[in-house]
């Protein structure tokens, strides 16, 4: 007995049907009876009593299953030769399904496999995306601690979290699937997509340790973050927020921030400074230059290179090197190019700055303590204003620490200190820091009067050290003798309401400080002076057409006549 078995294609027939189908594989199967009755007359024919038993089904459920997956049986051949040709005929045809078969299974083996474990294989995967979002929360509090300016994060850390976010989607609809309807087949598919999707997750996890860091260096991002005094109260934040606001205005390219020495210019642009370069996405470099007393344009281009990260030679000129500047800064893209305490007008176009435009973003941002400083470069003008009475008397409890804020005693003399230094927040810091160093009060009756004459010492040391000095350079820059004996005789009018400004020329010509030849030209003079005083910050505008003197800038001037008069 002879027996060919094609029972082998049980386990993926149902599968294969589909496929089968769109090949005509239904036009295979005839050939079976065909081929058969064929064996049989050449039997007969030959006078052998073979007999064909044809086809004996296998247990299936699948109809298709009843004609495909048989047994062929040849008994009783009397003579094979006869059969040669019939069996050539049923071997071609067999050899058919099974090329069929391998490669239609050669396809669909790769995306199929038997579903039975489907829910857990699904189970499994939900437990390996758990794993792998906590290893995308701890990646994200990494980064977080160790991004800093002029770093960002790495490509590779980018790429693994938007993988992370597509698996998160692919795995929810794979769930979406294993809860829905669907066929026998079509499970066998999901399965695989499981696995596959299993073993994905885990190269994530793999992936995802990064232990070389989360961020590198970014040639392109410059920016140092700056430490700043703790101010207290509505004053510096206000001012903050102005000009962060002008800088995020695209009709807004240059600002001017002035005011007296010790109003707190410096302190709020440098909250600007460090509150830019939290915000990656508005400018590509935020530079801060710190701008000497004697600095000129060689100077002003060595300190700006430095802080750019450039290297220019000492050999070259001027113009080359504002030609390297302006080209570097063309590289970088839109900055921020932060010129603290600018004292003398300069011109961008010979340092190197390129000119801030809408088109290019960029912004410049000037401090100084004279409105007549770059007066010509169109800037967005703003002064910083002492601070009020009762924000200044904050700003001393505050800093002068919590071993003396709790003596009731120090309230009368925080405004009197307060009122002293005018809301200056230099002064008052500077007067409070020295008290921190006295742990308690004196405990003798005397105790008030003898805190006020250690105040009154730091005032005329420390005080005058770290502030008078810097008014002492506005005074000097005056550079008119007239316009500077003008200043000191102002310092004689001690009303809290301010000098009436016709008052003051009218006295100043009196005087003889003024003489033009005529009154409306002396008058004419006298005001041109006052405007003078008033842009250096040694005179401010009370309103009502008056001026009044800030305390410490009288007693400056009343140390330079004493000065004068000594020497």
């Amino acid at each position: 007995m002879g027996m060919v078995n094609i029972g082998g294609l049980q386990p993926f027939v149902d599968i294969m049907i589909p496929v089968l189908n769109a090949i005509s594989f239904q036009q295979i199967v005839p050939n079976f009876k065909t081929v058969a009755k064929k064996m049989k007359r050449e039997i007969a024919y030959s006078g052998g009593e073979g007999r064909i038993v044809n086809f004996t089904p296998l247990q299936s459920t699948s109809k298709h299953v009843k004609n495909l997956s048989s047994y062929l049986i040849i008994e009783n051949m009397a003579d094979s030769v006869t059969l040669n040709s019939a069996a050539k005929d049923f071997a071609e045809q067999v050899g058919k399904i099974f090329e069929a078969a391998n490669t239609i299974w050669g396809f669909i083996g790769k995306h199929w496999k038997f579903p039975t474990g489907l829910d857990q294989n699904v189970n499994n995967l939900k437990r390996k995306r758990e794993q792998l979002n906590g290893q995308k929360e701890d990646t994200a509090s990494r980064i977080k601690a160790e991004q800093r300016p002029r770093k960002k994060v790495k490509k590779e850390v980018k790429l693994w979290l938007e993988n992370v976010e597509r698996v998160n989607g692919e795995i929810q609809n794979l769930e979406s699937e294993a809860l829905g309807p669907s066929s026998f087949y079509s499970r066998g598919f999901l399965k695989n997509n499981v696995w596959k999707k299993i073993e994905e997750v885990e190269q994530l996890l793999g992936k995802g340790r990064f232990s070389d860091g989360f961020v590198v260096d970014d040639p392109l991002r410059m920016g140092q973050v700056l430490p700043i005094p703790s101010l207290v109260g509505e004053t510096a934040a206000l001012k903050r927020n102005e000009i962060l606001g002008y800088l995020m205005n695209n009709e807004v390219q240059k600002i001017r921030i002035y005011g007296m020495p010790g109003v707190g210019k410096t302190s709020v642009i440098k909250l600007v400074n460090n509150e830019l370069l939290k915000d990656a996405n508005q400018f590509n470099i935020v530079v801060w230059i710190t701008v000497s007393r004697k600095c000129g344009v060689i100077e002003l281009q060595n300190k700006i290179a430095r802080a750019i990260s450039a290297v220019i030679s000492e050999d070259e000129d001027e113009t080359i090197r504002a030609g390297i500047l302006s080209e570097i800064f063309a590289q970088k893209g839109r900055y921020v190019l932060i010129l603290d305490d600018v004292l003398d007008n300069f011109s961008l176009e010979k340092v190197g700055i390129p000119e801030p435009t809408a088109s290019n973003g960029s912004k410049l941002v000037l401090t100084s303590r004279s409105l007549d400083v770059c007066q010509r470069m169109d800037c967005q003008v703003i002064k910083m204003e002492p601070l009020p009475e009762a924000e200044a008397c904050t700003l001393f409890l505050d800093k002068v620490g919590q071993n003396l804020m709790s003596f009731t005693v120090l309230v009368p003399l925080a405004r009197s200190i307060a009122k002293r230094c005018a809301g200056l927040p230099l002064a008052i810091i500077t007067v409070a820091s020295s008290m921190r160093g006295e742990y308690s009060l004196p405990r003798r009756g005397n105790a008030l009067e003898e805190l006020k004459r250690s105040v009154q010492t730091v005032m005329d040391v420390d005080v005058k050290g770290m502030v008078y000095q810097q008014l002492r350079f506005s005074y000097d820059r005056l550079n008119d003798p007239k316009i500077q004996n003008c200043f000191l005789t102002t310092a004689s009018y001690h009303e809290d309401s301010g000098i009436h400004k016709k008052q003051l020329i009218g006295d100043w010509i009196r005087k003889g400080l003024i003489d033009m030849g005529n009154m409306q030209a002396n008058i004419d003079r006298g005001q041109a002076i006052l405007g003078k005083l008033i842009d250096n910050c040694l005179l401010e505008n009370v309103g009502n057409g008056r001026v009044k003197m800030h305390d410490l800038v009288r007693d400056m001037a009343v140390l330079i006549t004493q000065e004068l008069y000594s020497s």
